[in-house]
């Protein structure tokens, strides 16, 4: 499990920008920024950034797990949904400082729907995809404008932007994709749900139900996103060593299963 338990700033590097105005400015170092961004050879010269070029920049100390996009000229709520594999008013939705998502402004700071994951030793992509149950395409889309960025080779320490799986009422914020899920583990997320009633069930890779059909409630009904939370029953013990996290709304009409959303994860 390397996604990291952090707030992370996505930027894109201005005229005049330089590694040590960035890490104060974020609340960062000059080294954990030339780390998460692979500023050295060979792909750059050592802390070397150039204007247009984006960064993850980690907070050194942070109270939470968030990902920030700082906004730039010409972004539009629906440029940056579709670069993240999200939707425009799932992502207005969760952040209370859009009043109008047709109004975003330049510089302006807003969470987007992806965590930060730290590439270790021997990781490929492929690894990463098949450990988050994410497509590899989704991957190289959200990390597309890094220079440093190559499909082909990672480096160990360098920081990747994963989208996080959701619906286009429903998102999940824990567990992580790819996340080992305990016995009474905490499940998070915002949905834009009939009556606030979210529904969710944990299922191995034998189809085996480890937690039978249960539900949770939001804060408020549709037509507001808001933040639902739970802890995760287990009836059962797992008999694989992964699984698939579900959550969804069922039809008031008919009770078939809406907007469904699917976690990957692992067992102990």
């Amino acid at each position: 499990m390397t996604i990291m338990f952090q707030t992370h700033i996505i930027h894109t590097v201005q005229p005049g920008d330089t590694v040590y105005r960035l890490a104060m400015q974020y609340e960062s170092t000059v080294d954990a920024i030339a780390l998460a961004n692979a500023l050295y050879p060979p792909f750059v010269d050592p802390y070397v950034i150039y204007p247009n070029q984006e960064l993850v920049i980690p907070k050194i100390i942070s109270n939470g797990t968030a990902t920030l996009y700082v906004i730039q000229q010409g972004d539009t709520m629906g440029t940056i949904a579709q670069r993240f594999y999200s939707f425009p008013e799932l992502v207005a939705g969760i952040n209370p400082t859009v009043q109008n998502p047709d109004f975003i402004f330049p510089y302006q700071q807003i969470e987007i729907l992806a965590v930060i994951d730290e590439v270790q030793p021997g990781d490929s992509l492929a690894s990463i995809s098949e450990r988050v149950g994410l497509p590899i395409q989704s991957i190289i889309d959200a990390n597309s404008k890094r220079i440093t960025f190559s499909p082909d080779v990672l480096y160990a320490g360098m920081r990747l932007i994963i989208p996080l799986p959701m619906s286009q009422n429903i998102v999940v914020t824990q567990p992580f994709p790819g996340s080992i899920l305990r016995e009474n583990q905490l499940i998070s997320g915002y949905a834009r749900a009939f009556e606030a009633n979210v529904l969710y069930r944990v299922v191995d890779d034998n189809q085996v139900e480890v937690t039978e059909e249960t539900f949770t409630t939001a804060e408020y009904g549709a037509p507001s996103y808001s933040r639902f939370r739970d802890t995760i029953p287990f009836d059962q013990e797992p008999t694989a060593s992964g699984g698939t996290l579900q959550v969804y709304t069922r039809s008031a009409k008919d009770g078939s299963v809406q907007d469904l959303v699917q976690v990957r994860v692992w067992f102990e």
